[in-house]
This record gives structure tokens, sequence and C-alpha cells, in this order.
């Protein structure tokens, strides 16, 4: 699995995105279609995925499902959403656990600086004992909150998810060591895998379709939209799928970027700027239309505004102001 997208500090999105179809208009990649266009607008209820809410109420429900389970493809990146918040309310020094739920990254503690040897002055050494103690509290409380983090994500995964794990050969070492980064991972793969039911090209040739027909819905915020793009990308990835390895993309970044001998920097800054410019380019046109005409035209005079990831992308929308109009 790739690290996928930069994150940006954001609050957790409210259900899916929004669009002009109702039952049959966006569906699962937001792509548009013919649902309801006369007439009065009809609603639709998303089917309730299960009865099932988990073994820890504070989850509000929030659970981990296979494929077939869940009509609700976001449901996992909520679920996640709902286990940080859960540890922002519930655990000591959450702070520290953050990039547990943000990069599925086990949380390190950084150690305190070694005192100079030379060091005289008290108040200095005082401080220094403070940190020190302060990091092995830290350090005691992180190990204490993955174990508590994990046993409710496993509280949550429902009989059919937990039936995937027996099959892994390292599931009872992962689990006696409480490894919650590795089992957020494997749920997300078995998420995103269909359970391994799917012709392959078929599951990357949907996901390549649902990414290039997303685009955001005229009441979507910001941020949902950004996390159900982050999601497209994902399961795009996910299946093997690349983004920005075109070998024109790869050529323009070696000609007009320093330090691009290394290939690998190479497909990284083609990779940034690739998923910018289509975040960008399928925000809802009705909001953002003079932002996009106006990165044109400068782009035209020779002023190059285009964002260089996907974070500058998000932030260039958070701070826009559309003109007033006379």
């Amino acid at each position: 699995m790739s690290d996928a997208v930069a994150s940006p500090s954001i609050v957790p999105s409210s259900g899916t995105a929004s669009g002009r179809g109702g039952g049959r208009g966006r569906g699962r990649s937001g792509s548009r279609g013919r649902g309801n266009r006369q007439g009065s607008r009809a609603t639709t209820t998303p089917r309730v995925c299960s009865t099932f809410k988990g073994n820890t109420e504070e989850m509000n429900g929030h659970v981990f499902q296979c494929f077939n389970e869940c009509e609700d493809k976001k449901h996992f990146s909520k679920t996640v959403e709902a286990l940080g918040e859960y540890i922002a309310k519930k655990l000591k020094y959450p702070g520290d656990m953050v990039s547990l739920t943000k990069d599925f990254v086990r949380p390190e503690i950084p150690k305190p600086t070694e005192l100079e040897v030379s060091e005289t002055n008290r108040l200095v050494i005082a401080i220094w004992k403070k940190k020190v103690s302060a990091y092995c509290a830290r350090t005691d409380y992180l190990d204490s909150n993955l174990k508590t983090a994990y046993a409710v994500i496993w509280g949550q995964c429902s009989e059919a998810m937990k039936g995937n794990f027996t099959s892994l050969d390292d599931f009872e070492a992962k689990s006696h060591e409480s490894d919650c980064v590795w089992i957020l991972k494997e749920i997300k793969g078995i998420t995103y895998r269909f359970e391994g039911q799917r012709y392959i090209y078929l599951s990357l040739n949907d996901a390549r379709t649902s990414y290039y027909a997303y685009t955001q819905g005229a009441e979507d915020s910001i941020f949902s939209y950004l996390e159900h793009f982050r999601s497209l990308v994902e399961v795009l990835e996910h299946y093997g799928g690349a983004i920005g390895e075109d070998p024109g993309l790869l050529d323009t970044t070696a000609a007009v970027s320093s330090n691009t001998d290394d290939a690998t920097k190479r497909l990284k800054i083609a990779r940034d700027r690739t998923l910018a410019l289509a975040f960008l380019k399928r925000a809802n046109r009705c909001r953002f239309g003079t932002l996009w005409a106006d990165l044109e035209n400068q782009f035209s005079r020779g002023n190059d505004q285009y964002p260089i990831n996907l974070t500058a992308a998000y932030s260039l929308l958070v701070n826009f102001k559309p003109p007033k109009r006379e």
C-alpha cells in the first residue's frame, strides 16, 4: 500500500457526497446521472450497514465491516475518524496517538536531549529532569493506550471481518503485541480488496473510473470533498493503479525542477502535482470557477501558481474568497 495523500489538520466529515442524481445520480463514484432531473428531488435512505454496533458505546455505532456488509464505501474512514475522537476524549496524552489514526504509523515519544555534563545551571537541570519524568510517563501511557486502542478496534470488527484474520499467519503474534498499525492496515486491505472475490482487472478498472469521474457536489464541504477524494486515491493505489507516472509528466518534472536526478524524487513530485491538479479541477465550478480560471490565466502569462501538492490545493480552496458581485 502506498503512503497515500498528505493529510491537513482538519475536522471529521459528515456523511456522503451529495449530488444531483438522487438514487441514480452520483452513485459510488460521484459521476453524474439522469436520476431525478424532473419534478422534485427524490430522497433515498441509505441502507443501514448492519445492526452490529460494536462493543464500545463511545464509538457511536461506527464499526469495521467487510465490503459486502455495507454499501457505504467510506465506512472505513468514518470508523477511523470515530476512533480518533474516542482516543482524544478517553485516553491520556491523546496527542501522542495522532499518527496512528492519521497516517497509520506507530506513535513514538521523542526522547529528551542529553544534558551536557558541564551544565551547572540549576534551572536548566531542573527543567531537564522534568522533561525526562514526562517522557517516562508518556511512554508508559503510550503502551497502555495502544493496548486500549487495539481492544476497541477489535471490538468494533464484525464477525465476518474477524473471520478474515484467522487465516493470517502472524495474527496471534500481532494480537499479543496489540499492534494497532498492523490491524488497521489489514482491515483497510480487507475492505478495499472486496475479500479477494473480484476480478482484479475489474476492480482496478472500477477504481480508476471512480477516481476520474468524481467531482465535488454543490453541498459538499471542502473537507468532505477532500476525504472522499483521498479514499478514491487510496483504493486506486491499493489495486496497483499509478498516479503521476506518465513519461511526459516525469520528463517535465526533470526539466523544470532542480535536484531531480533521483527517480524516486521525480515520481513523488509528479504524483503530488497530479493529485493537486486533479483535486482543484474537480472542485465545484459554481463555487471555485473563478479560482480555476485565474490559475489558467496566470499560467498563460508565465506565472505558474498551481499548487505543488494536495495540502496546498486544499489550503487554496479553504482560503479562496470569491470576487464580490457588483
